[in-house]
C-alpha cells in the first residue's frame, strides 16, 4: 500500500508540481530511506537512521569535542575567576578591564571551537548518507568526504551568522524565521557543492507547513537537551564550586553536544530530503555513488 503517498498524486511516486514525465527512478517510493510523505514517516526514518549511525556519530562528535574543550576550558576558567573577582561598589565604576578581556578571549576561542563542530557535522551527515544508501557506516569512509566539505559548511555558517545579526536588528520574530530556514544549511553545504543560503530558503518554502513541523521538532529537541544539560551542569558547578565546578560544567556542555548530535543529525538529513523532494524530483538514489 502506498498510503500517504497515493493521497498526494494517485501514483505514489511524486508530489504535485513535479514533472510527471521523468522516469520513475527519479521519484521516491514508500520504501525510500530518507524521503517521507508525512510527519510520522519522517520521524520513523530519522529514528531508524539514528539507530544505525549513533555509534559512529558519537565517535565523530567525541573526537571533535576534545580539542574544542581543550580550547574553551582555560578561557572558561579565567572568565569564572574574573567574574568572581568583580566587585561593584555603589557610587564607583568597577574596573572591568580584566573581565572584558576574559569575555573577549572566551568568545574568540568559542568561535574557533565551533570550527571543530562544523567538521563533525559534515562527517556525521556523510555517515547518515552512507546508512541511507545501504553502504557500510564507517567513520573512515565518511571522514574524507566530510572533511572536504567542511570548509563550505564553515564558510556558509559564517555568512549565516551575518544574516542572523541582520534579522536580530530588524526585529525579534525574523530571527525565528531565519533560524528555521537555515537549519538545513549544514546539510546543503555538505551535499550540494555551490549551494548555500539561498538554496536553504528555497527548500524551506517548497512546502512551508511540512518544513515548519520538522524544523520545530528539531528545535524543540535541541533546546530541551541544552536546558536539561545546562541545568545539570549548573547544579553540579554550584555544588562542587571553584575550578573543578567550572570543569564539570564545561564537560556537561560537551556531553550535551554529543547527545543532541546523535539524535538530530539523522532527522536533519531526512528534513533536507523531505524539503528537496517537495521542491524537485529527488530520492535517496541521488546520493548514492555512481556505479
Amino acid at each position: 500500500m502506498n498510503q500517504g503517498w497515493a493521497e498526494r498524486d494517485d501514483n505514489g511516486h511524486y508530489w504535485p508540481g513535479q514533472p510527471p514525465t521523468l522516469p520513475p527512478a527519479y521519484y521516491p517510493t514508500p520504501a525510500d530511506p530518507l524521503v517521507s510523505p508525512d510527519y510520522e514517516g519522517w520521524w520513523r526514518r530519522g529514528a531508524a537512521l539514528a539507530r544505525q549511525t549513533w555509534r559512529q556519530v558519537l565517535a565523530v562528535h567525541a573526537i571533535a569535542t576534545v580539542p574544542a574543550t581543550a580550547l574553551t576550558l582555560p578561557a572558561g576558567l579565567r572568565l569564572a575567576e574574573e567574574t568572581a573577582a568583580l566587585r561593584i561598589t555603589p557610587g564607583r565604576l568597577p574596573d572591568l578591564s580584566g573581565y572584558l578581556s576574559a569575555v573577549w578571549q572566551f568568545t574568540a576561542v568559542s568561535i574557533v571551537a565551533s570550527l571543530f563542530s562544523a567538521v563533525a557535522v559534515a562527517v556525521s551527515v556523510q555517515l547518515v548518507v552512507l546508512a541511507a544508501t545501504g553502504r557500510k557506516v564507517s567513520v573512515a569512509a565518511a571522514f574524507g568526504a566530510g572533511v572536504r566539505r567542511a570548509p563550505a559548511v564553515i564558510g556558509w555558517g559564517f555568512l549565516a551568522a551575518f544574516v542572523f545579526v541582520g534579522a536580530a536588528l530588524a526585529c525579534f520574530l525574523p530571527v525565528f524565521y531565519v533560524g528555521a530556514a537555515l537549519m538545513i544549511l549544514p546539510v546543503i553545504a555538505t551535499l550540494e557543492p555551490g549551494s548555500g543560503i539561498g538554496r536553504a530558503f528555497t527548500l524551506f518554502h517548497a512546502d512551508l507547513g511540512s518544513s515548519v513541523a520538522r524544523v520545530a521538532t528539531l528545535a524543540g529537541i535541541s533546546i530541551a537537551g541544552l536546558v536539561v544539560f545546562a541545568a545539570v551542569g549548573g547544579v553540579l558547578e554550584l555544588m562542587i564550586g571553584g575550578s573543578i565546578g567550572v570543569i564539570v560544567s564545561t564537560l556537561t556542555t560537551g556531553a550535551a553536544g554529543l547527545v543532541i548530535g546523535i539524535v538530530t543529525t539523522p532527522l536533519l538529513v531526512t528534513t533536507y530530503a523531505d524539503m528537496r523532494a517537495r521542491r524537485e524530483p529527488f530520492s535517496t538514489a541521488y546520493l548514492a555513488p555512481p556505479v
